[in-house]
């Protein structure tokens, strides 16, 4: 469960996931951050909170590998564990294509 956890962190900070939201103000890189939201409220994320919300999405087949957790998933997942659903988008969700 970790390494699915660990990972969703990463993309949640270094992938910019909650950053059109949130403010990061503490970070150890690996399983505990420490964000500020647009409204001011303080929220502490640890691999032991989120696990149980990452649990749940491995077993509905959101995620089955730990590379499967992009930084919109990340966005998402974490939206949902704090608000109880996806409150903040980002105004582009994918890349456009490109036709050659």
């Amino acid at each position: 469960m970790l390494p699915y956890v660990q990972r969703l962190l990463i993309e949640a900070v270094e992938g910019c996931g909650v950053r059109h939201w949130a403010r990061i103000d503490e970070w150890d890189g690996v399983g505990s951050v420490v964000i500020t939201d647009i409204g001011g409220e303080v929220y502490r994320l640890t691999a032991e909170s989120l696990a149980p919300v990452v649990s749940t999405h491995i077993d509905e087949g959101t995620i089955s590998e730990p590379l499967d957790v992009d930084s919109y998933l990340a966005d998402d997942i974490i939206q949902s564990a704090l608000f109880g659903c996806v409150i903040y988008r980002h105004e582009v969700r994918h890349r456009p294509v490109m036709v050659a």
